[in-house]
């Protein structure tokens, strides 16, 4: 017995947090509850709340009747959308109050128009909530200007119009305390989210300083090392010392990148601006024998139509996939490009197939593609039938100057 309550209370709390997340089904379970309240109210008599105001108003109107059950049905549907749009439901529910007033008013429709006030408050905008605010006060002023002109009424509405503000008033208010609280909740966890963003930034700073960017200095020195140590005993060649002179350029460049990105982790939160310098050449990405074969039109002329953000983001791209291609495949890599609408560039090789060859865990490509994302392009890479890998880079047109 304990175990089927204790499944019960599971159960429950397990729907509580899906509601949560699907305004359009919590306000439908919403609606079906305010129905049935209202219907209770109406079978127990909670209708006629303000028979001096029918009687002033509609005389000789029935005080029940299909009307009230009308009303309440409408405004039960219209609380199907009370948090997703919470002003177009209160601006629509206040013809059908003014008409339920007209016959006496009832329980079940006063609930639901003080429930759509308070998510008014609760769930609109500042700016929304600037217009109902001028409009109750609208309101208020209007009545205060019928009481001058014809003190008659006074003594009949007087009571009526008290009830009402009192009404709307306690709406109102719940519906911003409870919007404060969510906004000053929201405030401290962003400010927490941020601070723990801070640490975490400084200390993969620090772990990319201590453990990557030392050690591609001391391959970039040890290079330079042996290449002077080879020259100085007249073993090199030159194709030994163009080897080693790109394997130089490529430490200083990748240690050159790597102290930029420890510094933009260490002290700023924006790390898309541009690079302080322009990107390494593609052709240095690739060892001596093989080549970059270009087809096409030329790359800097393609990406000259591009936003300086979009072509920083296409160059990178390209960087990694031209880094995959000499890792993962054998050959020549060819490079295509085409000054379409949009731009297109499509890198491609013979796939390797030595038992010795690097293995691929999608990391590159998954990053290239999370770039270029960014400037809404993408990425499409797939093995072909004649044993080659190819890899196309697509920038559309909205990010051309």
């Amino acid at each position: 017995m304990v175990v089927s309550r204790i499944g019960v209370v599971s159960r429950i709390g397990q729907i509580v947090p899906r509601l949560s997340a699907r305004p359009r089904t919590r306000d439908a379970v919403v609606a079906v509850l305010y129905l049935l309240c209202g219907l209770a109210l109406l079978q127990f008599g909670g209708y006629g709340a303000w028979p001096a105001f029918q009687q002033i108003v509609a005389p000789g109107a029935p005080r029940f009747g299909t009307i009230f059950l009308v009303l309440l049905v409408a405004m039960a549907a219209l609380a199907t959308a009370r948090s997703t749009r919470p002003f177009t439901v209160l601006a629509v529910s206040v013809p059908l109050v003014a008409i339920d007033l007209l016959f006496g008013g009832s329980l079940g429709v006063l609930l639901l128009f003080a429930d759509f006030v308070y998510c008014a408050f609760r769930y609109g905008t500042d700016r929304g909530i600037r217009v109902v605010l001028i409009s109750i006060v609208a309101l208020c002023v209007v009545i205060v200007v019928i009481f001058l002109i014809w003190p008659a009424t006074a003594v009949q509405f007087a009571t009526i119009a008290l009830q009402w503000v009192l009404f709307i008033l306690i709406a109102a208010l719940w519906g911003w305390n409870v919007r404060s609280e969510r906004m000053r909740t929201r405030a401290v966890m962003s400010e927490q989210h941020l601070r723990s963003t801070q640490r975490l930034r400084q200390r993969i700073a620090h772990d990319l300083h201590d453990l990557v960017a030392n050690q591609i200095a001391v391959a970039g020195l040890n290079i330079e090392a042996a290449r002077l140590a080879m020259k100085g005993t007249g073993t090199a060649s030159d194709e030994i010392d163009e080897s080693l002179s790109r394997a130089t350029r490529g430490t200083d460049e990748a240690h050159h990148e790597l102290r930029r990105l420890i510094a933009v982790l260490s002290t700023v939160d924006d790390i898309e601006h541009p690079p302080d310098r322009p990107l390494g050449d593609l052709d240095d990405l690739l060892p001596v024998g093989r080549t970059l074969v270009r087809q096409g039109v030329g790359l800097d002329d393609a990406l000259a139509g591009l936003t300086p953000r979009s072509a920083d983001i296409a160059q990178r791209a390209l960087q990694e996939l031209v880094t995959n291609a000499v890792k993962h495949g054998t050959g020549d890599i060819e490079l295509a490009v085409a000054d379409d609408d949009p731009v297109t560039v499509q890198v491609s090789n013979r796939a390797s197939i030595a038992a010795n060859a690097a293995a691929g865990n999608g990391i590159g490509i998954n990053g290239a593609a999370m770039l270029v994302s960014g400037v809404g392009g993408s990425v499409r890479s797939d093995a072909t039938d004649d044993g080659h890998w190819q890899a196309t880079i697509t920038i559309p047109e909205e990010h051309h100057d």
